[in-house]
């Protein structure tokens, strides 16, 4: 099976710390808040900044900078930063720039990418691209020129806030949690939207895009003793799946001080390869952000509370959301 070349193993290095405390090296998580594997424990103090949790959403990623940006100018710095696909992406950028000035730097690298500065090819090398490459359509050089070229750092340890990118095991189906190693390769595997790209190997595994696994890394972030959390989804659909999943009753205890703040995403729909309306996403997320941080009364609540209230599983009437679903051309 094709692969990416470059991105084998990683050397041990000192993990990153959490307000003077250490984040051990981060293996496989399964699917459990409380996992069979190696799992991974951050202790933070109660008075540490808060967690961003970002989800994947491809080009719908632009939604979460704005977001970004309305957090970080109500004042929020978040302690740690743990992102799947795009999300890990977003992440990762942020945790290189984790000023104003810095997320209009990445608001300027979003609104300037086009199809072609991300597949590095034409509608019409379609076609062929398949005869030629039946496993994967396209290869991920272009990504990594931006990677590399706009990550303030080489590894994830070294991550000036620490960063954990959550993928997924191509074998086993289940997460895959780094929080140490080659940050763009890493990043790379967690957006390997399989059959698009091709998976990365890390480890000895081969992995790919982490919306397969863990759309909302909520269960990572959790597990790594997460209890104060700020979710940026890109879509409805995505919080609406995460209560419908099962709770561990003892990681989702309130009298524990556990705090998911979802900052609700907009209800729309953007051509999956279009990539010329990220000003305007931007602008929404921005602009959505700003709206719940105002007094949206919606989801900042203990995960008990949102599983009973199913928060209000954004069904459209909330504000900002209302009516149908838009598509943007």
């Amino acid at each position: 099976m094709a692969r990416m070349r470059g991105c084998r193993g990683s050397r041990k290095s000192t993990p990153p710390r959490v307000r003077g405390r250490r984040v051990g090296t981060l293996t496989s998580v399964g699917a459990s808040l409380t996992t069979r594997s190696q799992s991974v424990s951050v202790r933070r103090e109660p008075e540490a900044s808060p967690v961003f949790v970002l989800s994947g959403g491809g080009n719908l990623g632009a939604l979460q900078v704005g977001m970004m940006y309305a957090l970080v100018e109500s004042g929020l710095r978040p302690g740690m930063i743990v992102g799947t696909s795009v999300g890990a992406i977003n992440g990762a950028f942020l945790a290189s720039r984790p000023d104003l000035p810095g997320i209009v730097e990445i608001a300027q690298l979003w609104s300037s990418l086009r199809r072609k500065d991300i597949l590095g090819v034409a509608p019409r090398a379609l076609v062929g691209g398949l005869r030629r490459t039946p496993r994967h359509l396209f290869d991920p050089s272009s990504i990594r020129r931006i990677l590399e070229s706009f990550l303030g750092f080489r590894r994830l340890e070294d991550s000036p806030i620490p960063l954990v990118v959550v993928a997924t095991d191509l074998v086993s189906g289940e997460p895959v949690v780094l929080g140490s190693g080659d940050a763009t390769c890493a990043l790379l595997a967690s957006s390997a939207i399989p059959g698009i790209f091709p998976p990365v190997e890390i480890g000895g595994r081969l992995v790919v895009d982490g919306a397969a696994a863990a759309d909302i890394p909520l269960r990572q972030a959790l597990s790594l003793g997460a209890r104060d959390l700020y979710v940026l989804p890109t879509a409805p659909a995505q919080v609406a799946a995460w209560v419908e999943q099962p709770v561990d009753r003892e990681a989702s205890d309130p009298s524990d001080g556990l705090t998911v703040r979802v900052v609700p995403p907009p209800a729309i729909h953007v051509p999956l390869a279009n990539l010329g309306l990220s000003s305007n996403l931007l602008r929404l997320g921005y602009e959505q952000a700003k709206t719940w941080l105002d007094g949206v009364p919606l989801p900042s609540m203990t995960r008990g509370r949102a599983e009973r209230c199913r928060i209000g599983t954004f069904s459209g009437r909330e504000k900002g959301v209302a009516g149908p679903v838009p598509t943007l051309q």
